[in-house]
């Protein structure tokens, strides 16, 4: 009977990585509780953070944070579990655990990851806040498929740029 070469079980257990790691992180985020999610998370992380950039670079729309809403006269945007931006962090997280790396190098894209990602999503939300505002037609659009494929996209580049980045070195596993 054959058996798998060293190489497929390397990449089966490669792919199992990935998949069992973004469960366990996937079942961990959905294990919050709502409630914290709402009124700490949010808030502080996401909601309070684009009020003041929006109020720093368009003073007059004089956004407030409430909770998980951006609120102005002019708009109510919701932020909610599942239009977060969690589950595309959650996807290169789980690639770069799982990715044929040192442990610096795998920290490395974690921490570049995350603050990339953040920082984008905050974008995304801005933006979004502005399509609700103004162009209230287009929101359907621009959150369910604009957005998140801009967001999974950039996801996509910079872990192609960080696992090339990793192959570049002596840092992988014998192929």
């Amino acid at each position: 009977m054959p058996t798998a070469s060293p190489k497929k079980s390397y990449e089966w257990l490669q792919f199992v990585l990935f998949v069992g790691t973004y469960a366990l992180l996937n079942y961990g985020y959905l294990k919050i509780p709502d409630e914290l999610f709402i009124k700490t998370l949010y808030y502080h992380g996401v909601v309070a953070v684009c009020a003041d950039a929006i109020n720093q670079f368009a003073p007059l729309e004089q956004v407030v944070g409430y909770q998980n809403h951006l609120l102005s006269t002019k708009a109510d945007l919701e932020i909610v579990r599942g239009c977060d931006g969690v589950g595309v962090l959650l996807l290169l997280l789980s690639a770069i655990i799982a990715f044929p790396a040192n442990l610096k190098r795998k920290l490395l894209g974690l921490v570049l990851g995350i603050s990339l990602l953040y920082a984008i999503n905050l974008l995304r939300i801005g933006m979004l806040y502005f399509v609700v505002a103004y162009y209230r037609d287009w929101f359907l659009l621009t959150h369910t498929y604009v957005a998140p494929t801009l967001l999974v996209l950039l996801a996509c580049l910079y872990f192609a740029w960080w696992a090339f980045g990793s192959l570049a070195g002596d840092n992988h596993a014998p192929a």
